[in-house]
């Protein structure tokens, strides 16, 4: 008896698990758990490099701060993923750090289930299909390496997927939806309301029919897109969070690093994907827009801003080709689906060691945007500890005021753990990768009684000299007389 129940509940679980409700819950658990272990590994601070570079310094004064306020300041860069941070806080009144561990683990898994769903009712995919395609994108290091830091964006892909799916679907609110998601897809990050924009137009031009339709439901979306990109518009200057810039070594250095970032990213995906091509029109244009953004730096003259961004999104239409390829290959039939499970099994592991920093090939190949893992910050964290020595020495130290340039890495931790931060000390934040001499024009002029840098103790710039070291980092002090040395070691 105790036998035949066991069978009976195992035979309801697999049945409710074949249904649309429960592969979303599976698949929701699934994102949850992949994003949240990294989360775990590391106790107290959030994981991500743009998250405490960017979201963590402003979301420590959103307490007490009204909603319109911190909507208006942060309206050039998401603001709905900001107000949403605001009204945690302010409910909870726990600390930033501890809503971003939860806030991360919760956009992915419902990225996950946002795609399974676009898959089910969009392109109308068998339930085998759709679910072994959302069980492919969740261990995708791509998908991964966004979800890492990249809330605005996964929050922001959900509403496209939601607002693409309301789009196929036959439903007498449908562009009243598919104006709703574009608009909450236009107000989390801009560049992915760029992709909707041109797939539902595109859409609309090659399907011959809903022009019109078309243009008045995204019509709303549309306009706030252009506020947010063009302020002037609107006659005013958006106080907006300022988002670094990648550096680059030249030309060559640019096009090598979109190049390793897609093998990177695709390379055990790209087999499939490439016997999987076939002809759906929203599929194909994501998939042609994002290939043309991503490597337009091959023509320098005409290159799209940010091709590591749109480099990252093409993990979406690569699965869905990618899983058209499992099946021309005959994977889902007969003994070959012991390949597609042995094939699934390896791309697991590879998200899994992504996750947890258990193992990761991603190292071996330099590049400015994937992390080695999700395992880590901005900076190393035994690195920590030496970032809050040298702050507390400028705490007492620093020239009123005087200036502190702070690298992309160092920028959030030099706001957290400087208290005169912004104060009578000017924190002035450069890109990622980038040398502080290029910026040293612009600070000079800006009449300060010294300029401070924030950097590493092996590594010296032209004109600056160590003034204060603590382990593995140093507070440098900008001297004039020394810059005529030139070069920097």
């Amino acid at each position: 008896m105790t036998h035949r129940l066991r069978a009976v509940d195992l035979s309801l679980l697999l049945g409710f698990l074949r249904s649309d409700s429960g592969s979303c819950l599976l698949f929701f658990l699934i994102g949850l758990t992949l994003r949240g272990i990294p989360e775990l590994l590391v106790s107290w601070y959030p994981v991500g490099y743009e998250v405490i570079a960017w979201y963590v310094p402003p979301m420590m004064g959103f307490v007490g701060r009204s909603p319109a306020t911190v909507f208006a300041e942060f309206f050039g860069s998401g603001p709905l993923f900001y107000a949403l941070m605001w009204l945690v806080l302010n409910l909870t009144g726990v600390h930033p750090f501890v809503v971003l561990k939860v806030v991360g683990p919760l956009l992915y898994g419902g990225l996950i289930v946002s795609f399974f769903v676009f898959l089910r009712r969009g392109l109308k995919f068998e339930w085998r299909m759709a679910f072994v395609a959302s069980l492919l994108l969740a261990f995708q290091i791509a998908a991964l390496r966004d979800s890492w830091d990249r809330f605005r964006t996964v929050l922001g892909l959900g509403f496209l997927f939601a607002a693409l799916t309301a789009l196929k679907v036959d439903h007498k609110y449908r562009w009243g939806l598919v104006s709703v998601f574009a608009v909450l897809a236009v107000l989390s990050r801009e560049y992915v309301a760029l992709v909707l924009f041109v797939v539902v137009l595109g859409f609309a031009v090659l399907e011959k029919r809903d022009r019109v339709a078309s243009l008045i439901a995204l019509g709303p979306a549309v306009a706030v897109f252009a506020f947010m990109v063009f302020p002037g518009l609107l006659g005013l200057v958006w106080d907006s969070v300022p988002e670094g810039v990648y550096g680059a070594g030249g030309y060559l250095w640019v096009v090598q690093d979109a190049f390793v970032i897609f093998f990177v990213c695709y390379v055990g995906l790209l087999p499939f994907v490439l016997r999987g091509l076939f002809r759906d029109k929203l599929v194909g244009l994501m998939a042609g827009l994002l290939l043309v953004f991503s490597f337009s730096v091959v023509g320098p003259w005409f290159a799209v801003p940010g091709y590591h961004r749109w480099l990252m999104l093409l993990v979406f239409p690569f699965t869905v080709y990618a899983v058209k390829g499992f099946e021309r290959f005959g994977l889902f039939a007969g003994r070959r689906v012991v390949f597609l499970v042995t094939i699934l099994l390896g791309f697991m592991f590879v998200g899994v060691g992504y996750s947890t920093g258990g193992f990761s090939y991603v190292g071996r190949l330099t590049n400015s945007y994937v992390a080695v893992s999700m395992v880590e910050s901005s900076i190393g964290w035994g690195e920590v500890d030496d970032v809050k020595a040298v702050l507390g020495w400028l705490d007492v130290n620093a020239e009123f005021n005087s200036s502190v340039l702070a690298e992309e890495c160092f920028y959030g931790w030099t706001l957290l753990y400087f208290a005169r931060a912004n104060a009578d000390v000017r924190v002035i934040p450069y890109g990622a990768a980038s040398s502080p001499v290029s910026v040293l024009p612009v600070v000079l002029r800006g009449g300060f009684s010294r300029v401070y840098l924030i950097w590493y103790t092996d590594q010296v710039f032209a004109g600056f000299s160590v003034v204060y070291s603590w382990n593995d980092v140093s507070v440098f002090e900008y001297e004039p007389q020394l810059n005529s040395i030139g070069g920097s070691v």
